[in-house]
C-alpha cells in the first residue's frame, strides 16, 4: 500500500524502497505497481507490458482510483499494439462515469487508436475536441499529437508546426512532456535552417533536464548539427555576420581536435573572403592560443599574420608571428613567415630593418617587397634594378609580344628608370619593348613615359597625375590578394 501511495503522490524514491523488494516479486498487484511506477518516471515502453499483462487487479479498485489506472491501461496496451485491450480499458473506464477531466485523457487515447486505425479526420476532430476540454495534460499531448500527424500528412508545413507548438512553451512546464516539446521544437527549428533558435531550444532542453537519461543525446543532438554547419559548408548559405555570432554564441559545441580545428579554418576562410578581417583574426587567435601546438600553430599564426597585415594591423601582425614561433619548420614556411614579417616592418615604415631581414633572399615575394621599398621611398634606381629582376623572371623577350604581366613590370621599368634620369636605359626599352607595348592595355602610359621628348621632364607627381596605372605594379600584397581570390586563406601556407 505504501508503495501505491508514494507512486500516486509522485514520491519516487520513496516508492522505490517500497516496491523495490523481492517481497513483491510473485505478486502480480505489486509487479503492477512497480510498472505504473516506471510509466509514471516516464518509461511507458518499459512498463507497457506488465501494464497490460496485470491490467485486472484493479477491478476491485474504487472508481478514482480506477479510472486513471485504467486509463493508463489502456494506453499501455495500445503502445504495444494490443488495439483490443486498449478499446475495452476505454469502454470500460468510460462505463465508469468519467468527470470531464477524465473523459478528456480518454477522448486522447481514442485519437491515438484512430491514427493507428487510419482514421486521420477522425483522429484530428478527436484531439482537436480535447484541446477546448479542462485537463490540461491532455490539451497539451493533444496539440503535440494533431500537430503531429498533420505536419505527417502535408496538410501544414513545418513552419505552421512550429507555430503551433511554439504555443505550448510556456503553458506547460517542467516535466518530460516539456523535455520532449522542446527537443522536438529544436529539431522544426534545424529543419528550416533557423540554427539560432534551433540550438537554443536544444539546450533549453538539455540544461533544464540534464538529470534525463536522454538529455546526452540533446547534447550530442546539438554537436552534431553544430559541427556539420560549418563542416558541411551549410554555414556558406548564412550572411557572414550571421555565420560568426552563431559560433561565438555556441562555441562551447566546437568539437576538439582536427574537426574543431577544421570548422575554424572554414569560417575564417569565410570572414576573410567578406573582409570581416577582425573577426577571423579573433577566431585564429584563439586556435593559436589555446587549441594549436607545434607546426600547427606556426602554419594558423601565419595566416593570422596575414590577416592582420589585411586589416593594416602591422604590430599584432609581428606579435603573431612571434606568438606561433617554433624551433622546426619546414622551409617553405620560414620563407613566408620571412616575407610577412618584413611586410609588417614595411607598414610601420621600418623599411631599413624590412632589407636587412630580405638581404640573402632571391625569390620573387622578397623581389616585390625590396620594388615596394624602393618605389614608396622614390628611391628610382633601386627600383628600376628590382623591376629588372622581375622583368627577368616573367621570361620578357626584345621584339616579342607581352602578356599582362610582363606588360605592368614593363611599364613600370620605364617610369622608374625615366624618374632616375637613366636615358639610355628607357632607349633601350623603347627599342626593344616599344612595339610590344603597343598591343598591350598599357600603350597610351608606356608612349608617355618613354617618349623622347620627355626625358629629363618629367617628375613623379606629373607622371602619376597622367598615368593611372603608376602604382598598379602587382606589390606583395597584391599578389596574396590574388592568390585569396584562387585559394582559400586556409590553402596560403
Amino acid at each position: 500500500i505504501s508503495g501505491a501511495v508514494n507512486t500516486l503522490m509522485r514520491r519516487f524514491d520513496d516508492a522505490h524502497e517500497n516496491l523495490d523488494n523481492a517481497v513483491i516479486d510473485d505478486n502480480d498487484e505489486g509487479l503492477f505497481w512497480r510498472a505504473v511506477l516506471r510509466a509514471y518516471e516516464g518509461d511507458m515502453a518499459g512498463a507497457a507490458p506488465d501494464l497490460r499483462r496485470m491490467g485486472g487487479v484493479i477491478r476491485p479498485y474504487p472508481k478514482p482510483l480506477k479510472i486513471p489506472l485504467g486509463t493508463l491501461v489502456a494506453e499501455a496496451a495500445m503502445e504495444i499494439g494490443d488495439i483490443r485491450q486498449s478499446i475495452s480499458f476505454l469502454e470500460t473506464m468510460r462505463a465508469n462515469d468519467p468527470n470531464p477531466a477524465q473523459a478528456s485523457e480518454l477522448d486522447f487515447i481514442e485519437g491515438r487508436l484512430l491514427e493507428l486505425s487510419g482514421d486521420f479526420d477522425g483522429a484530428v476532430a478527436r484531439w482537436e475536441a480535447v484541446q477546448e476540454g479542462p485537463h490540461r495534460p491532455s490539451r497539451a499531448r493533444a496539440t503535440i499529437a494533431r500537430t503531429e500527424l498533420l505536419l505527417r500528412l502535408g496538410e501544414i508545413d513545418p513552419f505552421e508546426a512550429i507555430q503551433e507548438l511554439e504555443t505550448l512553451r510556456f503553458a506547460w512546464r517542467g516535466d518530460e512532456l516539456e523535455f520532449n516539446l522542446l527537443r522536438r521544437l529544436g529539431e522544426l527549428y534545424l529543419g528550416i535552417a533557423d540554427y539560432r533558435n534551433g540550438l537554443r531550444t536544444l539546450r533549453q532542453a538539455a540544461t533544464h533536464f540534464r538529470d534525463y537519461d536522454e538529455a546526452a543525446d540533446v547534447t550530442q543532438q546539438m554537436t552534431d548539427a553544430f559541427s556539420g554547419l560549418y563542416l558541411n559548408n551549410d554555414a556558406d548559405r548564412l550572411q557572414p555576420i550571421t555565420a560568426i555570432a552563431l559560433y561565438e554564441e555556441f562555441k562551447e559545441l566546437t568539437p576538439p581536435g582536427e574537426k574543431g580545428d577544421e570548422m575554424i579554418r572554414k569560417l575564417a576562410d569565410r570572414l576573410v573572403d567578406v573582409d570581416l578581417l577582425d573577426r577571423a583574426s579573433g577566431l585564429l587567435q584563439a586556435q593559436v592560443e589555446f587549441r594549436l601546438e607545434g607546426i600547427e600553430k606556426a602554419r594558423v599564426g601565419t595566416r593570422l599574420a596575414l590577416v592582420h597585415i589585411l586589416a593594416l594591423e602591422y604590430d599584432q601582425a609581428i606579435n603573431a608571428l612571434d606568438q606561433s614561433e617554433i624551433e622546426e619548420m619546414p622551409e617553405d614556411l620560414i620563407v613566408q613567415r620571412r616575407h610577412l614579417r618584413a611586410r609588417a616592418l614595411i607598414g610601420l615604415e621600418q623599411t631599413e630593418e624590412a632589407l636587412v631581414l630580405l638581404n640573402d633572399d632571391k625569390s620573387h615575394d622578397a623581389e616585390l617587397l625590396r620594388t615596394e621599398i624602393y618605389w614608396s621611398d622614390k628611391n628610382w634606381a633601386q627600383a628600376a634594378k628590382s623591376l629588372k629582376r622581375l622583368v627577368k623572371e616573367t621570361n620578357a623577350k626584345p621584339k616579342q609580344p607581352v602578356d599582362q604581366q610582363q606588360g605592368e613590370y614593363l611599364l613600370n621599368l620605364a617610369i622608374a628608370m625615366t624618374l632616375s634620369g637613366n636615358e639610355q636605359g628607357i632607349a633601350r626599352m623603347r627599342i626593344d619593348y616599344g612595339a610590344a607595348m603597343d598591343e598591350t592595355t598599357y600603350r597610351d602610359a608606356f608612349r608617355l613615359i618613354a617618349s623622347t621628348q620627355n626625358l629629363g621632364l618629367i617628375d613623379y607627381s606629373s607622371i602619376s597625375g597622367k598615368v593611372a596605372d603608376v602604382e598598379n605594379f602587382q606589390t606583395f600584397m597584391a599578389a596574396y590578394q590574388e592568390r585569396l581570390k584562387e585559394r582559400k586563406l586556409s590553402a596560403i601556407n
